[in-house]
């Protein structure tokens, strides 16, 4: 098997406009376009750590009811995200506006949504229908965001990027910045940017962040895209400083923040993956807030006692995991993180996918090196799963994560004793 025929299904573009979008609470991403542009979406995004419900729209008692699967017939076919408006040729000729426009009726009437999103296809967008004043006339008081132009085969983190910034653009006055927001003495506030629903443990990395800023007396207020409420989005503004751990999905939505609001990012060198950089993220943004990252830093001392215990009781057994070949595929500046945590702390080396004895990645890639019947230990860091359920949230960040990665490689080097 080539590399390159290991890199057969790889997210692009389009798949981060809908993920981003998809990652903003109670929100809903309309797709403008064939039906085989919809399947691989709808179908990824099973695998979430958490799976949004849909909800009937408040009758009079006020009742939140879950919506039937059997009775999203029309543009959901039966699935709960990504409906899709099922373009043919009839449509490239005439123009789509008539099937959106029974879309939106039908998501208006039916479904309960916070935020509705209405993204072209790339062959939808050649066809040059306007819908952004026809999806904001139809939905009425529920904010509206369109993407027609997603652009021709542009990576996941630049579709990502690209479909932050157009949240932040297109929800205008909704963005605002609280008088109070600077009182004298009040708790210091990060945005974190750069975080996605795609990323296998995105609940778990979450959570992890959250509970170290609040160590250090710091407030997350709003992790963009990655289970984060229209509410939050609005009160982006009133943070101290926005947190960038991806910049080619994140930096962009920063930059544009401080030139409206004024507020300053940091540009995390790479993601907080392992303890060496989440030392490093954490000291950098506590001086720059002017807090303490003395409880950070003590939690990693423990936490890297415990993982040397373990390491060292595995590589005196069986001489690993010193010198063993890895591949990751991931977002660059993720793929970076992993490969200095597992090259400078594990001291393991890195290789082609084929060759690897531990590999990071989703599950399209683990799937087809098992198919060739290849000796190694798949670990998602990514979607698409292989379908494991999550109960107990994980993380690959900060020191929990640099924990947890330990123990997936220490037992996915067992696992090929």
């Amino acid at each position: 098997m080539t590399e390159s025929s290991l890199k057969s299904i790889t997210p692009d573009g389009i798949t981060g406009m809908i993920f981003a979008l998809e990652g903003v609470k109670n929100s809903l991403v309309l797709l403008n376009g064939p039906m085989g542009c919809r399947f691989y979406h709808s179908t990824t995004s099973q695998f979430l750590s958490i799976h949004p419900l849909l909800y009937l729209p408040a009758g009079e008692s006020g009742e939140k009811v879950p919506v039937d699967y059997n009775y999203l017939n029309d543009w959901f076919f039966r699935q709960q995200r990504v409906p899709c408006t099922y373009l043919d040729g009839y449509d490239y000729v005439y123009g789509t506006k008539d099937k959106v426009s029974r879309a939106l009726d039908f998501i208006r009437e039916n479904v309960s949504c916070a935020l509705l999103a209405v993204i072209n296809s790339p062959g939808a967008a050649l066809i040059g229908d306007e819908l952004s004043e026809l999806a904001r006339e139809k939905m009425g008081d529920i904010p509206v965001v369109t993407l027609e132009s997603p652009g021709w085969s542009t990576s996941f983190e630049l579709g990502c990027s690209e479909a932050s910034l157009a949240l932040l653009k297109q929800l205008g006055p909704a963005l605002r910045k609280s008088p109070e927001a600077k009182k004298s003495g009040a708790k210091k506030k990060v945005n974190i940017l750069g975080l996605s629903i795609w990323q296998r443990y995105m609940q778990g990395d979450r959570q992890e962040l959250e509970r170290l800023f609040a160590l250090c007396g710091v407030e997350v207020s709003c992790c963009l895209c990655a289970e984060s409420s229209l509410d939050e989005i609005a009160a982006m503004p009133d943070a101290d400083l926005n947190a960038v751990l991806c910049p080619e999905m994140g930096l962009a939505a920063a930059q544009y923040l401080k030139e409206r609001f004024g507020t300053e990012y940091y540009v995390c060198p790479v993601p907080p993956i392992g303890f060496s950089a989440t030392e490093r993220v954490f000291a950098d943004i506590c001086a720059l807030l002017g807090v303490s990252d003395e409880a950070v830093r003590e939690q990693s001392e423990r936490a890297r006692a415990l993982a040397w215990y373990k390491i060292n009781a595995v590589h005196h057994q069986y001489g690993k995991p010193k010198g063993v070949k890895f591949y990751v595929e991931c977002s660059p500046s993720f793929a970076r993180g992993y490969r200095e945590f597992f090259t400078g702390y594990f001291g393991m080396q890195e290789s082609e996918a084929a060759q690897a004895e531990l590999v990071f990645a989703d599950a399209n890639l683990i799937a087809a090196l098992m198919l060739e019947n290849k000796s190694f230990c798949g670990i998602e860091v990514s979607l698409p799963g292989m379908g494991y359920i999550d109960l107990v949230p994980k993380t690959h960040l900060g020191t929990q994560g640099a924990l947890f990665l330990t123990e997936q490689v220490l037992n996915g080097l067992m696992h090929n004793l």
